[in-house]
């Protein structure tokens, strides 16, 4: 008897004679749907989440290209400011050397008596 009647249920059939087959019917759609949208927007994310990743990749080379471009800069910099350094080392020591054959002029001129320096005077006053 048990047999006869698993075999005259249908395969919608869940054995609870007061529930309608169409409610199964529309659960399983409805799950059906839920299942296809997931499925759908799982996909739209594994999209977005390739076109997100080839954008980063694409950032990472520029900021990669513009860093190499900053180090060139800075190191082009550096050279000029070593140089620079040298040129004002050298002014710096050029002008020290005229000071000093100055210095030693002005004293010959004064022993001659061509030059007469004027005396500082201690009150601050010119």
């Amino acid at each position: 008897m048990e047999v006869e009647e698993e075999e005259r249920r249908s395969p919608h059939d869940h054995g609870d004679p007061c529930v309608p087959e169409s409610f199964f019917d529309r659960v399983t759609q409805g799950l059906r749907g839920d299942l296809e949208h997931e499925r759908d927007r799982r996909l739209q994310l594994a999209d977005a989440v390739s076109k997100h990743r080839a954008e980063f990749a694409f950032a990472q080379l520029e900021n990669e290209r513009a860093l190499t471009s900053l180090r060139d800069e800075l190191r082009v910099s550096r050279g000029i400011v070593d140089r620079s350094r040298d040129e004002i080392a050298a002014l710096q020591t050029l002008v020290d050397a005229h000071h000093r054959e100055h210095k030693a002029l002005c004293e010959m001129l004064e022993r001659k008596g061509v030059l007469h320096r004027k005396k500082q005077r201690t009150d601050g006053t010119a």
